[in-house]
């Protein structure tokens, strides 16, 4: 990480969340299924954290996750998501 980027997150980050392999691939198969939405691992992070419930909101809040990434191979995300090899 870069000195300004450091800098920015230090004054903007509230909180830092890790999520499993698991956890990722389970949002990457909810974004699939309910909103036709392909993305890559590291696009689906923060609605994994979101799902769960590694993200503290207070509860009926609004909450926003960015979804990015959608450079994903579909033999990858058929192994990975629905479990099928083409």
């Amino acid at each position: 990480v870069g000195e300004l980027p450091l800098k920015v997150a230090r004054e903007a980050v509230d909180e830092v969340v890790g999520v499993s392999e698991d956890e990722i691939v389970n949002a990457m198969r909810l974004l699939m299924t309910r909103t036709k939405l392909y993305v890559e691992g590291s696009g689906a992070s923060a609605t994994a954290a979101l799902l769960a419930g590694k993200v503290k909101a207070p509860r009926g809040a609004k909450v926003a996750s960015i979804i990015s990434g959608g450079n994903v191979d579909l033999e990858s995300i058929c192994a990975k998501v629905v479990g099928a090899q083409r």
